[in-house]
């Protein structure tokens, strides 16, 4: 069976009030990165992006309630209630691996949502059906973003999986 592991989820937080990313530098040492001010937090373990609109979005969380929980703390940090804080979840990486070897170059000609990538070696394949963008290597490991669920991605492995066997693609 092919199981998708889920590496990251993007949650991003939407406070009550308007937070100003020059707040989070001066008073909780955030850093400015472009358009965006970033903060690293140790318990949760988690990356903080403030939007210039005042959003946090949280990386290196796969659960919501952990991500909830970096957001809290940046608004406590900052004496800010957190309460009316609103949330979306934003799209999962996730890994999985199809227990064969995969004959890459006979791919593309059979199915034309899928690419060879010579520089890296892999298949990028386009999944309309699943929703989400996969990297498929030759050793049978693959990388799926842009996924709504690690579900879908184990869903799509499956589904990819079951194709290339048809065609005698697999080791």
């Amino acid at each position: 069976m092919t199981e998708a592991h889920v590496e990251n989820q993007l949650f991003r937080f939407t406070p009550a009030i308007k937070l100003d990313p020059q707040r989070v530098i001066d008073e909780v040492g955030g850093k400015r990165s472009g358009g965006y001010v970033t903060l690293s937090l140790v318990a949760p373990r988690a990356t903080l992006l403030i939007d210039m609109d005042g959003k946090i979005i949280v990386h290196g969380c796969r659960k919501q309630d952990l991500a909830h929980l970096a957001a809290k703390e940046v608004m406590l940090r900052l004496g800010e209630d957190e309460s009316g804080m609103t949330f979306e979840v934003g799209p999962v990486v996730a890994t999985f691996d199809l227990d064969s070897t995969v004959s890459l170059e006979g791919v593309p000609d059979l199915y034309p949502d899928a690419v060879f990538d010579a520089e890296l070696d892999c298949l990028r394949i386009d999944d309309t059906r699943h929703e989400i963008k996969m990297l498929l290597f030759r050793n049978g490991r693959g990388i799926a973003t842009e996924a709504r669920h690690g579900k879908l991605v184990s869903m799509a492995a499956r589904r990819w999986k079951q194709r290339l066997s048809d065609e005698n693609l697999l080791g």
